[in-house]
């Protein structure tokens, strides 16, 4: 596993001369893997979905340990579980987004503060049925559809259908996401039982296959709907006329791009154990890493 970078590393230059037209080069020395941590000292960890496929590499990198003993080293809960138990202070670090109004109020009630420390970009993204004939949404149609002021796609260039606008549950990732962008908690509709979609994963199964599913809408963050629970039956939607891809996320000309965090305890000492692994996380090689795995780099 120490060797990953060092193949990343190898690669990039093969790629570079091939793309020059010159000789293969040889095959580049390893590079050392500028943090090593003991088995013993390694913090408890847990985190979002989304944020997994970084933090199980990364805790199998710097330990030098294969990914399946890793997995074995980290808990792999979602982000209401993490930051309820970052702040009843039952782990040390976890990868999210960002905490919901309530969960920072939990922290502070804990005599918790929570520090952010980013170490990839991502994007909040809205999706329908692959049949949809609408492309794009501006931020505030996105608005009017979940106040249920717009409820039906021919308001929006769409057919005379329904809009099935499914939700996330309270304190998900997804759900402080469309407060955050799109709508005020206390302005958002309520939806019926079976549109308010309890995991990741089902609210793309909904707008893919579910009763209704041309007419349904849904979100999520690009890296889990592109990356870990990619649906060819499904399509992205352009907000503003911005599709959310890498460039677009980088430059900030998609609307609503958020971040990937480090987060800890903001007491957690100087120079620990937990501190170490934030710097390597934002460094160069965890940054290499972080795009490798398809995740947008914040550096």
């Amino acid at each position: 596993m120490k060797k990953l970078i060092a193949v990343l590393l190898a690669l990039t230059l093969l790629f570079s001369f091939a793309a020059c037209g010159t000789q293969t080069p040889k095959e580049p020395e390893p590079v050392e893997i500028s943090l090593k941590i003991e088995k013993g000292d390694w913090p408890v960890v847990d985190g979002a979905l989304a944020c997994l496929p970084f933090y199980e590499q990364t805790a199998a990198i710097l330990m030098d340990i294969s990914l399946d003993e890793a997995r074995e080293m980290i808990l792999t809960n979602n982000t209401p579980a993490s930051f309820r138990e970052i702040a009843e202070g039952k782990v040390d670090l976890i990868f999210c987004l960002h905490a919901s109004a309530d969960q920072e109020a939990y922290a502070k009630e804990n005599g918790v503060t929570l520090e952010y420390t980013p170490f990839a970009n991502d994007a909040f993204v809205f999706f329908v049925n692959k049949d949809n004939p609408v492309d794009s949404l501006t931020m505030e149609q996105l608005k009017d559809i979940y106040a249920g002021k717009i409820t039906n796609w021919k308001e929006v260039g769409g057919n005379d259908e329904e809009i099935i606008a499914y939700q996330r549950n309270e304190g998900s990732g997804s759900q402080t996401g469309l407060y955050q962008y799109v709508i005020d908690k206390d302005d958002v509709m309520d939806p019926v039982t079976e549109r308010r979609i309890g995991d990741m994963g089902g609210i793309i199964d909904a707008v893919a296959y579910y009763d209704n599913a041309k007419g349904a809408l849904g979100y999520s963050y690009l890296y889990f709907v592109t990356n870990q629970h990619f649906d060819e039956d499904i399509k992205l939607l352009k907000i503003n006329g911005f599709a959310p891809d890498k460039a677009n996320i980088q430059s900030g000309d998609y609307p609503m791009v958020t971040q990937y965090c480090c987060v800890i305890n903001k007491d957690e000492p100087e120079g620990s154990t937990v501190r170490k692994i934030i710097d390597w996380c934002t460094g160069e090689q965890g940054q290499q890493l972080a795009e490798e795995l398809y995740y947008v780099p914040v550096k």
